[in-house]
């Protein structure tokens, strides 16, 4: 099998304590040789002498070295910066996904107040542009998904999804002919199906009952695409490579990501297609909060949403023929590579990640057109049963 493996590592949060350089290095000494490695991704603990050192390493072995840089979250733990406001003009929750899997609060910023943007790049300038990186992997690269929620309608993840209408924003919408009255006339209206969900047209493309609906999400991928125009221009003119972290494409639309257009802003993609994942942006995660959020329990509508999608809403892990499909589509459209995020690392009710599924995901998405795979979400929690059934079915 020919294809080409980009590994992601986690070293800290902002405010946490970061890993050791002895822990990559051993793991990395223990997957390189046996794996056709391109690029390793590690962030974002502040800890300038971890990264100096992996860079030194990787670049002994040619490997590229990428800062994961997270964008709209988690970097208000460090800089001031304005959060959302949802279409009832009510203030966001900090934090709402979090208790997963790592020291993330997953509290969002808004993407078109320029001062955010300015704290960012602040951010990146003062901790980490010294370090030798290749480039840099942005993720969080979206407004909340449903996610954002626990269940509670339009208390939390609804009203996330529904967000921004802060005066930045409230501006924009003007600019477009739409404001919030409008989408509160649309999103209160009965429908049948999961905001009146009517047909799936793939690469996060679909019809709605009302127009109305489709035309807030079109204005909010608008909203991203923007930012990540401007974000990525200023990582161009320092002379990064650019990666983006992206949310599988049936789930892009509701957080603001054109994954077709946004193709064209990066060197390679890699849509997270965690299909074992109980937690933010795993597919069974991500599906079921929508489903929570927008329709509750209601059966009729649940059954609707699965038939709209094609969708075996029973199968765990998630659907893998639908999964595959869904990068295949995406593949044939991207502007850059494409890399299937898969996770190899093992978290007890978070990530039951085994050989066997290993195996049968990485058969099934591999000839869908991705490039390789990003195999994720961290490299120091893979056991290495794990890491040897990605090498065994590779080879």
């Amino acid at each position: 099998m020919s294809c080409e493996i980009i590994l992601q590592i986690f070293s800290g949060g902002f405010l946490s304590e970061p890993v050791s350089y002895q822990a990559v290095e051993r793991k990395l000494d223990s997957v390189l040789d046996r794996l056709p490695v391109r690029t390793v991704i590690m962030g974002w603990a502040r800890d300038k002498a971890l990264y100096e050192k992996t860079a030194q390493y990787l670049a002994k072995r040619n490997v590229e070295f990428y800062f994961w840089f997270p964008v709209f979250s988690e970097t208000g733990s460090v800089r001031s910066q304005s959060g959302l406001e949802d279409f009832l003009l009510r203030r966001q929750k900090a934090g709402g996904e979090n208790g997963s899997h790592t020291e993330e609060d997953f509290s969002f910023c808004c993407p078109n107040d320029p001062q955010n943007i300015e704290n960012i790049l602040d951010l990146f300038q003062r901790e980490f542009s010294s370090i030798p990186f290749t480039g840099v992997f942005l993720d969080k690269i979206r407004f909340p998904s449903f996610a954002q929620g626990s269940g509670q309608g339009l208390q939390s993840g609804f009203g996330s999804v529904f967000s921004c209408f802060c005066p930045n924003c409230l501006e924009l919408y003007k600019k477009e002919n739409f404001d919030n009255e409008e989408l509160k006339d649309s999103l209160f209206r009965p429908s049948t199906a999961p905001l009146g969900i009517k047909k799936y047209r793939g690469n996060g493309v679909y019809d709605f009952e009302d127009p109305r609906i489709a035309k807030f999400f079109s204005i909010k991928a608008a909203f991203i695409y923007n930012r990540l125009e401007l974000l990525s221009n200023y990582f161009r003119g320092k002379g990064y490579g650019i990666g983006f972290d992206v949310f599988a494409p049936f789930l892009s639309a509701f957080v603001g990501q054109d994954l077709k257009v946004l193709s064209g802003l990066c060197d390679f993609m890699k849509p997270m297609m965690y299909r074992a994942t109980n937690a933010p942006a795993g597919l069974p995660f991500e599906t079921e909060m929508l489903l929570r959020e927008t329709v509750g329990n209601d059966i009729g509508k649940r059954n609707a949403f699965y038939k709209v999608m094609d969708l075996d809403g029973e199968k765990k892990p998630f659907d893998l023929d639908f999964a595959a499909k869904e990068l295949k589509k995406l593949a044939a459209v991207s502007a850059c590579p494409v890399y299937a995020g898969m996770e190899i690392n093992r978290k007890k009710n978070l990530a039951e990640v085994y050989p066997d599924y290993i195996e049968e995901t990485i058969t099934a998405y591999a000839p869908t057109g991705v490039r390789g795979f990003a195999l994720s979400w961290n490299l120091l929690d893979a056991p290495e049963e794990n890491i040897a059934k990605v090498i065994d079915v590779i080879s």
